[in-house]
């Protein structure tokens, strides 16, 4: 019985550190469509501080934002969508190309929509870290 038991708990524990151990196309895509249903609800994560900004998001990138926005200037564009809103057509449209990993880090594009009239392309670097891959940086690419 305490065999039986102890591999339970292995098998969960190893489980667990699979789910820490996604890859950076999956990461990505759970992001954005996480983060595009919060502002279809008319959520702000950014702005409420939303404890599942900090799974997907490095402390050194949210430490950036915060300063961003605290500035004189303020910050013009959504950190993440790079634009100032976004369009109801990307929330059931991401898409994520393969990512490119070199040691710790990882880039790739992540598109948001599907009409090219309407869409956002933006180049997503990830770093990992003991919890997995976070969002370390985002640009827009231009079309």
């Amino acid at each position: 019985m305490k065999k039986w038991i102890l591999a339970l708990g292995i098998a969960l524990l190893a489980s667990q550190a699979g789910a820490a151990e996604q890859d950076p196309q999956k990461v990505s895509q759970d992001f954005y469509s996480w983060y595009l249903n919060a502002l279809s609800k008319d959520e702000s994560p950014i702005d409420e501080h939303d404890p599942v900004l900090n799974q997907y998001v490095t402390p050194q990138l949210l430490q950036k934002i915060n300063v961003l926005i605290k500035s004189p200037d303020g910050m013009d564009d959504d950190f993440f969508l790079q634009d100032q809103d976004y369009s109801d057509s990307w929330v059931d449209h991401v898409s994520v190309s393969r990512f490119t990993v070199n040691g710790e880090t990882a880039s790739g594009d992540v598109a948001l929509g599907k009409d090219p009239e309407d869409r956002q392309l933006l180049l997503v670097t990830m770093r990992k870290d003991r919890d997995g891959w976070k969002i370390d940086d985002v640009v827009k690419e231009s079309r």
